[in-house]
């Protein structure tokens, strides 16, 4: 029978291995691809729907993970107001700050591309939204929680490593928005325990910057 040293040191062990994975496969792996960026940003919708396919199979069959999170919405009404509440003034706030400072953007795929917009703001939710979500905040939460002190810690980690998945887009922008959204997201999920609350606040950011212009900073065909 295992001493309880023993029986310590192994759980020290696959903690030390699991901290190991976290940072590869949501820090450095991620941070790594910007030396590829132009090989992997025209390939990112079909990389992240088999990462997500993945990682949604790995959660399935988790015996240990509630399914309802994926799909429920229970938590989500009572958190509708909030996200609106919280959506508003910031976006008044850069949306402002695009017209008076990158007028050529500003609301230019709308004018320029209107029924592509429309198409990409009913598709975007699905097949960019809530892939990363399950990726970055279903997967993420449930596999490695318990490697971070609290829930402050957890959010903060999990929206800088969302935001260093943005780095290959080559500028400033993208990581450091995508990190305070990040962030966001994931005390959503954590205030909610839903994927489709969190998806929902991160469709709304994510179609409202592409319809005022700064999803410029988050297309492929900008990266020099």
């Amino acid at each position: 029978m295992a001493s309880g040293r023993d029986r310590k040191s192994g759980w020290d062990r696959s903690r030390i291995f699991l901290l190991a994975e976290c940072i590869v496969l949501f820090f450095i792996v991620p941070a790594g691809l910007y030396a590829h960026r132009h090989w992997f940003a025209w390939r990112i919708t079909p990389i992240v729907l088999v990462i997500a396919a993945i990682c949604g199979a790995y959660l399935i069959t988790d015996k240990s993970f509630d399914k309802r999170k994926l799909w429920s919405a229970k938590n989500v009404s009572c958190h509708v107001r909030k996200i609106i509440l919280t959506f508003v003034l910031p976006a008044a706030t850069v949306g402002s700050l695009t017209y008076f400072y990158q007028k050529e953007l500003f609301l230019y795929f709308v004018s320029a591309e209107p029924w592509l917009w429309v198409v990409f703001v009913l598709l975007y939710p699905l097949l960019a939204v809530y892939p990363q979500e399950l990726v970055f905040r279903a997967f993420f939460f449930h596999r490695y929680r318990n490697l971070f002190p609290d829930s402050f810690t957890l959010i903060l980690f999990n929206g800088i490593s969302f935001g260093i998945a943005h780095l290959f887009y080559a500028n400033w922008f993208a990581p450091l928005l995508s990190t305070f959204g990040g962030m966001l997201f994931a005390y959503r999920y954590a205030k909610t325990d839903s994927l489709l609350a969190a998806s929902i606040e991160h469709g709304l950011w994510g179609n409202f910057l592409f319809t005022i212009g700064l999803g410029w900073y988050f297309y492929s065909g900008s990266i020099p």
